[in-house]
């Protein structure tokens, strides 16, 4: 967590420390640190996203991949209302671009636009930042593509991406298993067992972590 140096600085996202940090922003990537475990994996047959399904009391687990278009889908870690509106946004961007232009948008284009609407939070006064992380992945014109957003707008392509609760285990995992010549069969199962080593303190079972696989044809 963030020490003394952050007292005073870290009231507005408008507001820059000594440093140079945006101390708001850094809060809202603690959130996502804090959020289910989400993973996205991409190699030369597709794209796979996975994420722990979390269960609170009685109620329904949420959905952790969320459909965008007929080519993209998404996952988010973090808090689970910004990850909604930021859906929401992605949808209406996605319909937007096809409308316009008559094909469906590129992965990479859908996530800078959803990078630009979030940087746009840590340059206003009297707004948050989002408190989420986000990755895109589908197959566009491109190949497969896979795209993770940060809190502070920042938009990175990714071979392999885990964010939220143990992520560091699960990049360690990722790091290790990953190549570009993996099959989606195996990235499913490098997915699953990341997630196990991220949520140790869960018992998980197919019913728990949520799957979507994309290939590339």
């Amino acid at each position: 967590m963030l020490g003394p140096q952050s007292m005073g600085y870290d009231r507005s996202t408008v507001m820059y420390s000594p440093e140079g940090r945006i101390i708001q922003t850094e809060y809202a990537r603690e959130s996502v640190r804090r959020g289910s475990i989400a993973i996205g994996i991409k190699s030369k047959s597709g794209v796979v996203l996975a994420g722990l399904l979390r269960v609170v009391d009685l109620n329904e687990p949420d959905l952790k991949i969320h459909k965008i278009s007929e080519n993209i889908q998404a996952i988010f870690a973090g808090v689970a209302a910004d990850g909604r509106i930021l859906i929401s946004r992605a949808r209406l961007e996605a319909e937007i671009f096809r409308l316009t232009y008559r094909d469906p948008i590129d992965v990479k284009g859908l996530a800078i636009k959803i990078g630009d609407y979030v940087q746009l939070f840590t340059q206003q006064g009297g707004l948050r930042p989002f408190g989420v992380g986000m990755l895109f992945g589908g197959i566009d014109h491109t190949g497969p593509n896979l795209q993770f957003v940060d809190p502070g707008g920042s938009v990175a392509s990714c071979k392999a991406k885990a964010m939220g609760e143990g992520d560091s285990e699960a990049i360690a995992y990722l790091k290790e298993k990953y190549n570009e010549d993996l099959t989606t069969e195996e990235m499913v199962e490098i997915a699953k067992e990341a997630i196990k080593r991220a949520a140790r303190d869960v018992e998980l079972t197919d019913e728990n972590i949520a799957i979507q696989i994309m290939p590339y044809k």
